[in-house]
């Protein structure tokens, strides 16, 4: 239980992978240390987590530490990681030739911390949403929004894509301070955060209209695709947002506003699986050394592997 299987396959700063204007605007984003609370363990013998973090678009400091978050959480909660090092691949250099239906049933979940249009052959993205359709999880982290913007039945999975802007923290660098609300405490994810818990984080909003030719310049993606679906919480079930009747707007980029809505993290019933995604976790330090974000993570991923309810 708990072990990290690695298919051998980066760096402590965002590393550039496009060199744009663009990319460095939208450098996209993320222990319950061992200290974590024992009763949340309750081990279910083969619970098998895949980990995919590859980043075609622009490479997070963060991956690392997923990496070695994701396996230590496994342990704490009960199931086996399996990864493929992705953070490790240049984007050229990207493989993800074994996403199968066969490689896929050895697993109960699939984590993503991704972006970019990655690799993937239109028989493996198929194979991944039958997946999930047919009763596995997925769970997306951060700048999983900024993926195959040309795949919709992914924006679909997870609930939502990113366009450009605005980002309340562009690369946390003003360490500007949201109050997060809990809209539902009986979720996993959510049961053990604090009330008003304040955070600084490069949290996002979504795209509210998919592209239109009639206006080709909008509504599109960090990477320049269009977007292909709106963020609607009819589609979602909204778990965590931020407060922005508490949290102090002044210096944020034009469009947070008080009374605003801004959603952050939520999960769905996809056919006969389950799928989660949380803005959270562009900082290293929220995976290695943040209690409270990592509760908000082992939640999750129990909850998507099916361990809890």
């Amino acid at each position: 239980m708990g072990t990290s299987h690695r298919h051998g396959f980066a760096g402590r700063r965002l590393i550039p992978i496009v060199a744009s204007a663009a990319a460095a605007a939208v450098a996209l984003f993320i222990a319950v240390r061992p200290a974590a609370s024992p009763a949340a363990a309750q081990p279910a013998a083969g619970m098998r987590l895949l980990l995919l973090t590859h980043n075609a678009f622009y490479k997070h400091s963060s991956l690392h530490d997923i990496e070695t978050a994701v396996p230590e959480l496994g342990k704490i909660g009960g199931f086996r990681v399996t990864s493929l090092e992705g953070y490790k691949q240049a984007p050229d250099k990207i493989d993800l030739s074994m996403m199968t239906g066969p490689y896929l049933s050895q697993f109960d979940a699939v984590m993503v911390s991704t972006n970019g249009e990655l690799p993937m052959s239109d028989a493996g993205m198929r194979a991944l949403v039958e997946f999930v359709r047919n009763g596995r999880g997925f769970i997306a982290v951060h700048q999983s929004v900024v993926t195959f913007y040309t795949f919709p039945a992914w924006g679909e999975m997870l609930g939502a894509y990113f366009s450009n802007g605005p980002i309340f923290d562009a690369v946390n660098k003003a360490k500007r301070l949201a109050v997060l609300k809990v809209e539902d405490r009986n979720h996993p994810a959510t049961r053990k955060l604090p009330d008003g818990w304040t955070l600084h984080d490069e949290f996002y909003q979504f795209a509210r209209k998919a592209w239109d030719p009639a206006t080709p310049t909008e509504n599109l993606g960090p990477t320049g695709h269009p977007v292909p679906m709106a963020f609607s919480r009819d589609r979602v079930h909204v778990l965590l947002s931020i407060d922005s009747m508490k949290t102090d707007f002044t210096g944020a980029p034009e469009g947070w506003v008080r009374g605003g809505d801004y959603p952050q993290a939520w999960y769905q019933y996809y056919g006969k699986g389950r799928t989660f995604y949380t803005s959270l976790g562009h900082r290293d330090d929220l995976w290695s050394a943040d209690p409270t974000f990592r509760e908000h993570m082992l939640g999750a991923l129990r909850w998507g592997l099916g361990l809890e309810k």
